[in-house]
């Protein structure tokens, strides 16, 4: 049956997964831990990533309870499943410490996974193993235990939002490169009200920040207007880009 036949790829998926889960991470790291709980922190990171549908990471703060969960841990504990792009690290720790809590462990497999049309997982791998699927993130995050769910769900919103925010700004991100470069070839038509040595200096800017010297997270144009005798700043409709 379908079923049975679902059986073994689900198991050689998660087989695969737990050896993959701990690659990266400082063994003195893990050193105090049973090998029950991280066993069982892999497991539950697999199953809530078994399901993902691209363009929307999955995110849970939860407290682990082995019966509920398969596993212990004195800390609260993020899960985060995504599609894998820069700042995501960066992000995420500054959220925590936004919250106030303090970052315990981070865990950062990235891998590439192989999902049917309904988003389950069917195989995963190292990225230099193989060249079928997606490159995924899945990020396991310890903080300080939180006793009060509202706290945990907090935890998600806020993280949520920055990675709303990142996902807006990667995917921008060339689009933004060309509107700068935009921007460049149209600084010949102030040649009229600016003087030379302040344009050269303002085109050496511009090709200086295009240059990766800045990482360009949001932009839009406005229009210079009018208004009851003094300039004002217009918003120009589907202007905007990233953030």
């Amino acid at each position: 049956t379908m079923k049975s036949r679902a059986q073994p790829a689900k198991l050689g998926a998660a087989n695969q997964f737990a050896r993959l889960y701990y690659t990266e991470v400082d063994p003195e790291e893990l050193a105090a831990r049973s090998p029950k709980d991280l066993a069982g922190a892999a497991a539950a990171h697999f199953e809530f990533g078994r399901g993902f549908s691209s363009g929307k990471p999955k995110i849970r703060a939860y407290n682990p309870v082995p019966a509920l969960h398969g596993w212990h841990s004195s800390h609260s504990v993020i899960e985060i499943v995504n599609d894998d792009m820069p700042f995501l690290v960066d992000s995420v720790t500054m959220e925590v410490n936004r919250q106030g809590l303090t970052l315990h462990l981070m865990i950062h497999p990235v891998l590439r996974s192989v999902r049917n049309r309904d988003g389950e997982l069917l195989a995963v791998a190292a990225p230099g193993e193989s060249s079928e699927g997606q490159l995924e993130s899945f990020m396991h995050v310890e903080v300080d235990r939180q006793s009060d769910p509202a706290k945990l769900a907090d935890l998600e919103a806020g993280i949520a939002r920055v990675l709303t925010d990142v996902r807006a700004a990667v995917t921008d991100w060339r689009p933004m490169q060309a509107r700068m470069a935009e921007v460049l070839e149209h600084l010949d038509e102030a040649r009229g009200g600016v003087p030379k040595a302040e344009l050269e200096e303002g085109r050496a800017f511009l090709a200086w920040l295009k240059s990766d010297h800045f990482t360009f997270l949001g932009g839009r144009d406005y229009a210079l207007e009018t208004l009851d005798g003094e300039d004002v700043l217009r918003i120009v409709p589907g202007s905007g880009l990233g953030i």
